[in-house]
Formats: structure tokens, C-alpha cells, sequence
């Protein structure tokens, strides 16, 4: 494994910085990244409700008069207003869902960073910063959007069925959907990782935190798209990670609620009222529900807290100003001291070519008992010496 691409040397590092803030077990800091991570997700969704909408309808009975009208469907306009307000309502809910899960980001940074997990004070601190990127995501959302949409709708206004030229003009249309797509996921990703801590670091916007990496991501491309890469790996192996540890939690969960509530439905029917045994049996359903979400968030906490220190390894070894878990440039290693080949010009006895110090070799010329060409000091015995004592001061030196 190179250790001077970042997307892999960034691991380690993300391993121990993990290890040492969820490790001893906090109950308050794991619940609270368990908060986190409910907004912000890593491989999980969010869950919703539904409800169901009865229109009541009246009618006579017994002997109606002929000349009464029958009674009559809802108007479709009154159940189009229903259907809009509901759909106005839900998109209400997401977009201030999204606005909370943009404000944690900053929440969650800030956590890392201080290895203190807090969530009432970094959140009222960070509201204006995640405003600011609640509004950068919606914006390359309603730009991708468009740029779909935009070609679907000419391609359907013009009336155009299903033909061998729609599906001509349909097969350029899913490349420009994956494309955009990909650019999209992409943006949002690095704007997450990379220009979130920029923006708590240095009190930036989101332009202006992407103005200030951009020169670094485009001179690092390669380790930027090494990255890229490998977090899309790394996600799908930790979101396959999750589902299996949620899925064997489910199963050990619902034993005694499968136990319980077989047990009070048996009962219920027993005594004849099986339409309560139902409503208990809904009850526990519910609850098992709640549990698993509960289950499944705790269970989200390691791989979340994983994933977000590699990605600040990341930026800390592409930007070391930025640096906000204390990491090691890989390339830094090379820098300091030891036996690095025989071209190292820095210490040691490093070769026959080592122009420093030491017992280097034949052709060292600075100190020491370094051969028979050495021509600085030291008793250096050979033909090639170039200090040559007058006979008759021979013996005015010691033996040595």
C-alpha cells in the first residue's frame, strides 16, 4: 500500500482518532452522536409516516324521494387541494429536516474536532453557517434538477410516444441524468467534507470555501480522485456493515416482542376479544419499530465517527492549515534522519556517495577514518593521505 496516497494513509488515522473518542464507552456522547447521526446519516434513512384522509360523505335513508339527486363523489377539485396540501406539507417537513441535518454538520465537526460531543451550543453558534449550506445544497438540486427536467419536458411536449425515436432521444437523456448525477453527488460530497470544516475553521461561506480549496483539489487531483473513489468504497462496505449488524439486532430484538405479543394476542383471542389482542399486537409493532430505530442509530455511531475523522485526515494532508485532528503528511516521513539509501546526503552512514559525517565510505571528505582518498583529518593511513609528518618530528607524536 503507498503510504504517500492520503485517501490510504488517512485510515489509520481515522482508526485511532475513532478509537479515542468513543473509547471508554460514554453513554451521553454515544446517544448524542446517535442524535447527530438521525440528521446527517451514514447509510440510513429517515422515518416518515403516513396517514390516511377520509372524506365523509352523507346520504339519506329509507324512502328517498325521486326527485332527490343521488348522492355524489367528492368534487375533484376539493380532492386535489387535499393531495396538494399534503404534498406542500411533506416537502415543508424535508426542507426543514434538511436545514437541521445542515446546521449538524457544523454540530458534528465541531465534535470531532474538540473531542467533546455537545449539541445545544455548537448548534445555535453554527445556525448561520448552516443556513448557508442548506442553501448551496438546494441550489445544486434545483440545478440538477433542471438540467433533467429541462430536456424531459421538450422531449414530452412535443408529443413524441413511445417510438424508435423516443427511444433515440431517451438513451443520450439517462446519460446526461447519470452524469449530472454523479457531478452532483460529487459537489455535495467534497462541499460535506471538505468545505464544511473550512468554513468553521476560517469563517468562510460556501463560494468562498470552495474558492479557497479549489486551487489545492485541482493541483492534488489525483489524490483528490483517489478519494473520491475510496470513499465511495469505504461507504458502501460500511453501509453494508451497518445493515448487517441493524438486521442480526432485529432479529435478537424481536424474540421477546414476538414472545409477548403472541402470548397477548393467544389470550386475547382466548377470552373472545381478538379485536383487542390487534391492538395490542399494533402497539408492540410500533414500539419494536421505535426500539430498532433507536438500535440502528447507536449502531451508526462508529461507522459515522469513522468516516468523518478519514475524511478530515483527508483535508489535513492536503491542506495542513486546515488540519483539524493532528495528522502526519505521508511525504513528511522521508524528511528526518535514518538509513535512507545511498544517495541520502543528511546523516548517517547512509553510502559510498554521502558527503555528511561518519565512516561513510572511500570517498567521504569531510571527517573521520573514512579511507585511503579522505582529505580532511583524522588519522587517514593510506597512499592517499594528504598529511605527510617532516622524519624528524616523527616521534614528537604519540602512538596512536
Amino acid at each position: 500500500m503507498p503510504s504517500n496516497w492520503y485517501a490510504f494513509a488517512a485510515l489509520s488515522d481515522a482508526r485511532d482518532a475513532t478509537e479515542d473518542l468513543l473509547r471508554p464507552v460514554d453513554r451521553g456522547r454515544w446517544l448524542r452522536l446517535a442524535l447527530i447521526a438521525l440528521f446527517v446519516g451514514v447509510g440510513g434513512g429517515v422515518p416518515t409516516g403516513g396517514s390516511n384522509v377520509n372524506v365523509p360523505s352523507g346520504g339519506g335513508g329509507g324512502g328517498m324521494p325521486s326527485d332527490v339527486p343521488a348522492p355524489s363523489l367528492p368534487d375533484i377539485g376539493s380532492v386535489a387541494a387535499v393531495i396538494a396540501g399534503v404534498v406542500v406539507l411533506i416537502l415543508l417537513l424535508a426542507l426543514v429536516w434538511s436545514l437541521i441535518g445542515a446546521v449538524m454538520e457544523f454540530v458534528l465537526i465541531v465534535g470531532l474536532r474538540d473531542r467533546e460531543v455537545s449539541i445545544r451550543d455548537p448548534f445555535g453558534a453554527n445556525l448561520r453557517p448552516g443556513l448557508r449550506l442548506f442553501g448551496f445544497r438546494l441550489a445544486v438540486g434545483l440545478v440538477s434538477l433542471l438540467v433533467v427536467g429541462l430536456p424531459l419536458l421538450a422531449v414530452f411536449g412535443v408529443g413524441i410516444g413511445v417510438s424508435p425515436a423516443f427511444l433515440i432521444l431517451l438513451v443520450p437523456l439517462i446519460v446526461v441524468f447519470g452524469v449530472v448525477a454523479l457531478a452532483g453527488s460529487v459537489v455535495l460530497g467534497l462541499t460535506t467534507d471538505f468545505v464544511v470544516p473550512t468554513m468553521l475553521t476560517e469563517s468562510r461561506g460556501v463560494v468562498d470555501g470552495w474558492r479557497r480549496l479549489w486551487p489545492t483539489l485541482r493541483a492534488e487531483w489525483k489524490q483528490v480522485a483517489l478519494y473520491v473513489v475510496a470513499k465511495f468504497v469505504l461507504g458502501i462496505a460500511v453501509s453494508l456493515a451497518v445493515s448487517l449488524v441493524v438486521l442480526l439486532a432485529a432479529l435478537i430484538v424481536a424474540i421477546p416482542f414476538a414472545i409477548v405479543g403472541g402470548g397477548l394476542y393467544l389470550a386475547a383471542s382466548a377470552a373472545g376479544a381478538s379485536h383487542v389482542g390487534l391492538i395490542v399486537a399494533a402497539v408492540l409493532v410500533a414500539l419494536f419499530v421505535l426500539v430498532m430505530i433507536v438500535v440502528g442509530l447507536i449502531v451508526q455511531v462508529p461507522a459515522l465517527t469513522f468516516v468523518r475523522y478519514y475524511s478530515l485526515s483527508v483535508l489535513g494532508m492536503l491542506v495542513p492549515e486546515l488540519d483539524l485532528v493532528g495528522v502526519e503528511r505521508p511525504d513528511e516521513e522521508s524528511d528526518d534522519g535514518g538509513d535512507d539509501g545511498p544517495n541520502d546526503d543528511d546523516d548517517g552512514d547512509d553510502g559510498p556517495n554521502d558527503d555528511d559525517d561518519g565512516d561513510d565510505g572511500p570517498n567521504d571528505d569531510d571527517d573521520g577514518d573514512d579511507g585511503p582518498n579522505d582529505d580532511d583529518d583524522g588519522d587517514d593511513t593510506g597512499t592517499g593521505d594528504d598529511f605527510s609528518a617532516p622524519a624528524d618530528t616523527v616521534g614528537a607524536y604519540p602512538a596512536v
